[in-house]
């Protein structure tokens, strides 16, 4: 094993270190240095949904950056970029529900879970968002339907995270 010892100036020492963090920026790809805006929601009980209401999953397990609200079932973007958007929904037994993703008053893909016993659906998409977009699961039917979750299993869920910016 080799072993070099040399002396250099603080400012030399001080641009070297400066260098050495920016390439390592440059290796990990994104170049931030805060917390990768991520949630991850589940509905606590079941939930009646009537015409164009949103899908309120209240019990939070991760909100990193805050950018979801329990109270209006919306995740506000709070740094631009590439989007991990996942939900799962659970129909009650024997019923229907039909519900889909949104992104700013534009519906975008579905999920239909049909009459079978307790059956779910889920989705994943990646979405291009930028800050300020607006992301939630809005109820699609004129008649009213119910999202089921039964106390304590969190059948129901609704989660986001940056992949890429």
């Amino acid at each position: 094993m080799t072993f070099v010892h040399a002396n250099c100036s603080p400012k030399i020492e001080n641009d070297l270190f400066e260098d050495l963090i920016g390439m390592m920026k440059k290796i990990r790809g994104s170049g931030y240095e805060g917390d990768i805006p991520a949630f991850s929601a589940s509905l606590s009980k079941s939930q009646t949904l009537g015409s164009n209401t949103n899908v309120i999953f209240d019990k939070i397990w991760t909100n990193v950056r805050n950018g979801y609200n329990p109270h209006t079932g919306v995740f506000t973007v709070p740094r631009g970029g590439l989007y991990h958007i996942s939900c799962t929904v659970m129909a009650a037994s024997g019923k229907t529900l039909r519900v889909h993703l949104w992104k700013n008053e534009q519906k975008t893909v579905g999920l239909y879970p049909n009459l079978a016993n307790f059956n779910s659906a889920t989705l994943n998409m990646v979405l291009d968002l930028d800050k300020g977009d607006r992301v939630y699961i809005r109820h699609g039917n004129s008649q009213s339907e119910l999202v089921y979750s039964e106390s304590g299993t969190n059948s129901s869920m609704f989660s986001g995270y940056l992949v890429s910016k």
